[in-house]
């Protein structure tokens, strides 16, 4: 199937990072990045949860946890499945500076592992999303410029 892949394609492939369980981070670079755009999708052998980004590069952390906590509340954010993926993005605001909220607070793609996808918070320079997985499986976190966006994808 690879085979009938134009070469750029599958040069592209195999550039990306593998599937693990480890946690993955980055660090923020310049100033804080306004995130405005939040999509997911399911694919023949991954689900993709994909957040746009303006202004700067957002940091990120994103580990396998055992519940979703939101931020500042710390209240338990449910989710369905049995697996869950915290990615926090750090100098990052989902909001612009007027106030107003510029991401969608829940995802419902059903995908056949990622099931739903969770705004948790939005304070203090950090916006933090859950992902409820059906199973834990391996990840691969990595950025894409024009526009800038930060994209995990969940095997199945």
């Amino acid at each position: 199937m690879l085979g009938f892949l134009p070469k750029g394609v599958l040069v592209a492939l195999a550039m990306l990072p593998a599937f693990t369980t480890v946690p993955k981070t980055f660090g923020g670079r310049g100033d804080a990045a306004e995130l405005y755009d939040a999509t997911a999708g399911c694919h023949q052998a991954f689900d993709r949860f994909v957040i746009r980004a303006r202004f700067a590069t957002p940091g990120y952390d994103v580990r396998y946890v055992r519940r979703i906590v939101a931020d500042p509340s710390g209240r338990p954010v449910a989710l369905p499945g049995t697996a869950r993926i915290r990615l926090e993005l750090n100098l990052a605001a989902g909001h612009n500076n007027l106030g107003t909220n510029l991401l969608t607070s829940t995802l419902t793609p059903q995908c056949p592992n990622l099931l739903q996808v969770k705004k948790a918070g939005d304070f203090e320079g950090t916006v933090t999303f859950g992902l409820g997985l059906r199973r834990s499986t391996g990840f691969r976190v990595f950025r894409l410029t024009d526009p800038t966006r930060v994209v995990i994808d969940v095997a199945h």
